[in-house]
């Protein structure tokens, strides 16, 4: 990528982020946030590259956006769904029991937070709106947050375990049709370890902090939820500073590879897989 590309992309996701500020008074902002999107992706198709590879990289990130999407739809939705059995409606209430993609989507966790980390680490990342959830609703607090926490995750692991036993079966051919199935499969398998392994992590907001918060005294519980905004600092400042010092790809891939042995699949699929983006 020229340096003309990238510094025009990042002038334009920096003025994205300003025209979407929540607390500043802006007229007719969705006009203004289409009309930038659609000179970024312009930019992206057009300027300083070939417009078949642009074309090509925005396909494969549009591509993954949508398996990726419903895949972490599926995950918040579980988180509602618990609560709603603990005693806790407001998901249902808000509406957020919905395979409806509308229901799931913000500007800036769907869009724009997704578009900067790509522009920054080359990450494709989608992420819909965190259900909302009130534990004042809960008969048990500490151990209801716990199940809502792990329900997410679960699901995820659900449907690695179920995608892996369609593609280790061996019914499906790997030759013609079968080896994009294939390739799809393994996609989705990757998306659903990668979302359960990443919210597993002990560090507020992240899923794995609930359970945490039921393990610990109640005093260490009220510090962890206190600092959760610092936590999501954290967590992308760690992010950051693997991308930069040795690339997410060297601590990521190894990982997969790893779960992907543990689960009797063949890593060379993977790694075929990953031959066109390198």
């Amino acid at each position: 990528m020229s340096w003309l590309n990238k510094g025009l992309e990042g002038f334009l996701i920096a003025a994205l982020w300003l025209v979407s500020i929540p607390r500043r008074e802006i007229k007719q902002r969705k006009v203004i946030q289409a009309l930038l999107l659609s000179t970024l992706a312009a930019v992206a198709i057009f300027v300083g590259r070939d417009y078949e590879e642009g074309i090509g990289d925005l396909s494969g990130i549009l591509f993954l956006a949508v398996l990726f999407l419903p895949t972490v739809m599926v995950h918040e939705i579980s988180h509602g769904w618990v609560a709603l059995q603990l005693g806790d409606p407001t998901a249902k209430e808000r509406g957020r029991l919905t395979f409806n993609p509308v229901k799931h989507v913000s500007f800036k966790w769907t869009v724009l937070l997704p578009i900067t980390v790509y522009y920054l680490f080359e990450v494709p990342l989608i992420l819909p709106k965190p259900v909302p959830i009130n534990p004042r609703n809960f008969h048990e607090p500490r151990k209801s947050i716990m199940w809502v926490g792990l329900a997410g995750p679960a699901v995820n692991v659900f449907f690695m375990l179920f995608f892996t036993l369609i593609l280790g079966s061996g019914i499906i051919p790997d030759s013609g049709v079968g080896t994009f199935v294939r390739q799809l499969l393994m996609i989705l398998i990757v998306l659903n370890m990668g979302i359960a392994m990443f919210n597993l992590l002990p560090i507020p907001p992240l899923d794995g902090s609930r359970v945490l918060m039921r393990i610990l005294p109640v005093r260490q519980t009220a510090s962890l939820m206190r600092v959760e905004r610092l936590g999501l600092l954290f967590i992308f400042a760690v992010v950051i500073g693997t991308a930069v010092s040795v690339g997410l790809d060297r601590v990521l891939i190894p990982v997969i590879e790893f779960v992907l042995r543990a689960l009797g699949l063949d890593v060379r699929e993977f790694r075929a897989m990953l031959v066109p983006h390198t």
